[in-house]
């Protein structure tokens, strides 16, 4: 008689909103996921931004041996429009190292309207903020003596202002952190489908 076949359980699933202004680098972000794999890229070579208007972006991953399958909402214009899940697992606040304005609007904008939208999940549901670009931060100053970058703790400072769980940088082009960012990404949103949910232990936020 032959062996009963092993059991697989069922692909738990969950939606991410991945969300920030545009020029941010979601789309080159999302062009590079299907790239990482075992904590390293499969090509060198420069993604080609994928269209946020194919929404979502669907990833199958193995963790704690079982399949997760993630669906990944990007926003793809300036203002809190699009057609969002009514009941997202985690939330990604996006926003560009080398531009101190969409580090403001990542702060000012779309945490708050994440907040207004879905007031219901604000304490239960975790919220990342996560610097792209990292490639292109400089030490260089205007006129008036000020960075022109967003530093590593100022980035920090305001995941820690805006409550978010964790905070973590990463360049979609160069690879940089990115496979440290996509396995902290991917343990918080398998995280969320368990009865613990993908909220840190504790208070404050985490840097990656």
């Amino acid at each position: 008689m032959s062996p009963p076949p092993a059991y697989t359980p069922a692909a738990a699933e969950a939606d991410v909103l991945l969300l920030g202004s545009p020029g941010s680098g979601k789309s080159t972000f999302l062009a590079r996921l299907p790239q990482v794999r075992s904590g390293k890229l499969t090509s060198s070579a420069p993604p080609k931004p994928v269209d946020l208007d194919s929404r979502p972006f669907t990833f199958s991953v193995s963790l704690f041996r079982r399949p997760y399958i993630f669906h990944i909402w990007p926003s793809t214009g300036t203002l809190f429009l699009d057609s969002f899940p009514d009941q997202p697992r985690f939330v990604i606040i996006t926003y560009d190292v080398s531009s101190r304005s969409s580090l403001h609007n990542a702060r000012y904008y779309w945490r708050k309207q994440f907040s207004q939208h879905y007031d219901e999940l604000e304490h239960t549901t975790p919220v990342m903020l996560l610097g792209l670009k990292r490639d292109l931060r400089t030490d260089e100053r205007d006129e008036d003596g000020n960075l022109i970058c967003v530093m590593p703790e100022e980035g920090l400072l305001a995941a820690q202002e805006m409550r978010c769980d964790k905070y973590a940088e990463c360049s979609a082009l160069t690879g940089e952190l990115l496979w440290e960012t996509v396995e902290d990404i991917t343990r918080v949103a398998a995280m969320t489908t368990t009865e613990r949910g993908g909220l840190s232990e504790g208070s404050g936020c985490c840097i990656l």
